[in-house]
């Protein structure tokens, strides 16, 4: 803290003495400084003050920069960061569109800007970012498929999770996994190559990739997305509009059912021609692709079914889709503590209890002080007291694991303890008060008092953590708890008075509580990664 502080009024001093007298010091001799010793003094303290988390202190010295120099791109581009960083991706993106602006031929400001745009759910914006750069006579998305282009499609994936299209957020997932196929696939083009040019090195390194394909961060992050999904899909799984309008038709007079079938005509011709639009636009653009098409020819495994959104999140059962995106995550990434985690999170809903044993023992061995851990933990031991008719070696085995665990302890006295070693930490304070509830719902008031304690001595007090808290008030994990909810919000717009999710509600359009997702978080969106 004093280095810091040392350098905040070192760096600082710097600053005001160039505005006086454009010299470092106000007693130095010697030629002046030119102006752009300033601005890039102040393109410093933006970034130092954002580090620190003073975000009106880092917004006022970058648009002091930008005020006196509004054509350097750098200046744009971290001013998008700092919203970035305080949790409001809308303006983020804005402003990284205005960096992009500056330099339309620049590819990375231009990738950067897509990303951005994603990550605020502008999927149609980041698209036609891209197009810049893509092939002419195709649609990006296509293009971007086709150039195995995953930050992309995986960046895509999530944000058509937060908007809940779950389909085409699928369709992603199914894309990334694809090209790990294929890349597996392509491998042996090169037996007889390698063995021919005796390139035998480079061959075995090739090997030892394709064994550890699916370790790559890209599968990783594709696969939660799809887990994530599918378990959303077997907890809600999407109605059959048709078959509910079957249902509410019986009720109906006969005017009105003549109104309704000849509404939902009209519903079905208009869906048709657009997709007979739709068709015609594919069938031009597979024209233009005769590279792609000479591909599909050469493909020994013929050609593969059509990933339609529509099928995909209505399958008849999710748990095994998920179960497929799962296993090279435990075959490969098995020191990230999330992927034992997601494995229980499959296995509850299953009923399988040796298997949710074995995923909480592997992450209770990773970090047994792990919040998600904590509270998949107290499910699945309440979930082994409610089950009493388990055959005998099973019992006995998940007796014995569980014993070592707990200690002898019931599971509120657990709770407690795990609330008490962590009483500084509002993530762990939030899964305690989380199983507060789930064990007890009588101790609403208490359980929410505990989530939302913002003390002064509280360590992790961040837009990320606040954000998650806030979330899990609007989901039900406490219960109904409006009022708390909106006192909270108050709070953590004192707190954080830039952040979007904080603002209070002006219209249906601009809701805090609709800007609030708890996917958007689990992917880290408002990290301090470029």
């Amino acid at each position: 803290h004093l280095q810091c502080n040392y350098k905040t009024e070192l760096v600082t001093g710097y600053e005001a003495s160039l505005k006086t007298c454009d010299l470092f010091g106000p007693c130095e001799n010697g030629e002046k400084e030119p102006p752009t010793t300033l601005l890039w003094v102040r393109y410093f303290l933006a970034q130092h003050f954002d580090k620190l988390g003073q975000c009106s202190l880092a917004l006022d010295y970058i648009n002091a920069a930008i005020a006196s120099t509004p054509t350097l791109i750098e200046l744009f581009y971290l001013k998008a960061k700092i919203y970035k960083h305080v949790g409001n991706l809308k303006e983020a993106a804005k402003w990284m569109d205005e960096a992009q602006s500056l330099d339309t031929a620049d590819r990375f400001i231009n990738s950067k800007c897509a990303k951005y745009m994603l990550r605020a759910n502008m999927v149609k914006d980041a698209e036609e970012m891209c197009s810049k750069f893509t092939r002419e006579g195709t649609s990006a998305m296509e293009n971007l498929n086709e150039m195995q282009c995953m930050w992309f499609q995986t960046e895509c994936a999530a944000a058509y999770q937060r908007l809940g299209k779950y389909g085409d957020a699928l369709k992603k997932c199914h894309e990334v996994e694809r090209h790990f196929f294929e890349i597996t696939d392509d491998q042996f083009d090169f037996h007889t190559y390698c063995m021919r040019k005796m390139t035998l090195r480079a061959y075995v390194d090739l090997l030892r990739l394709e064994d550890v394909l699916r370790k790559h961060a890209f599968y990783f992050k594709a696969a939660r997305s799809a887990i994530e999904i599918y378990l959303k899909l077997h907890d809600n799984p999407l109605t059959n509009e048709s078959k509910e309008q079957e249902v509410n038709s019986e009720n109906l007079s006969a005017k009105e059912l003549k109104k309704m079938l000849s509404k939902q005509r009209r519903a079905q011709k208009k869906a048709k021609l657009e997709e007979e639009r739709k068709h015609a636009e594919r069938e031009r653009q597979q024209k233009n692709q005769k590279k792609k098409r000479d591909e599909e020819e050469e493909e020994t495994s013929g050609p593969r079914e059509e990933l339609v959104p529509e099928k995909l999140e209505r399958v008849e059962n999710p748990l095994e889709e998920a179960i497929k995106f799962l296993i090279p995550l435990k075959n490969l990434i098995g020191d990230n503590i999330d992927t034992h985690l997601l494995a229980f999170e499959i296995y509850f809903r299953k009923g399988k209890f040796l298997l949710m044993l074995q995923s909480v023992k592997r992450a209770f061995a990773i970090n047994s002080n792990n919040p998600w851990l904590h509270e998949c933990l107290i499910k699945f031991s309440k979930a082994v007291s409610d089950h009493s008719n388990l055959p005998e070696i099973v019992s006995k085995v998940l007796t014995q694991e569980m014993q070592k665990i707990f200690v002898n302890k019931n599971l509120e006295s657990f709770n407690e303890e795990f609330l008490k070693h962590n009483a500084t930490s509002i993530q762990h304070q939030l899964s305690g008060a989380k199983m507060m509830y789930f064990l007890d719902k009588s101790r609403q008031e208490k359980a929410i008092a505990v989530a939302t304690r913002l003390d002064k001595n509280m360590r992790d007090k961040n837009v990320k953590t606040l954000t998650k808290v806030f979330e899990a008030l609007l989901d039900g994990s406490f219960g109904s708890c409006h009022t708390q909810c909106e006192e909270y919000q108050a709070a953590c717009h004192k707190l954080f008075p830039f952040t979007s999710a904080f603002m209070p509600a002006t219209n249906e359009d601009d809701s805090s509580i609709a800007s609030v997702n708890h996917t958007a978080i689990n992917h880290d969106l408002l990290s301090n990664e470029i």
